[in-house]
């Protein structure tokens, strides 16, 4: 396995736990407030770490 799969993989789950920390914390968030905008614009880099993480994964791209 090479280091950038494995580091990936590091990735993959860190974001997984950053999606249920997100997800709890929107059951006390409202609509509307500073808070809410800023897990919702959270989202947006943790969702894109998540698909990059596993499509390297899936692909097994190993540029070194």
């Amino acid at each position: 396995m090479g280091f950038l799969r494995s580091v990936s993989q590091v990735v993959l789950g860190v974001n997984f736990l950053f999606l249920v920390l997100l997800g709890f914390s929107f059951l006390f968030l409202e609509p509307g407030t500073g808070p809410y905008v800023v897990a919702v614009l959270t989202l947006i880099p943790v969702v894109l770490s998540l698909v990059a993480s596993v499509a390297v994964i899936y692909t097994g791209w190993d540029p070194f």
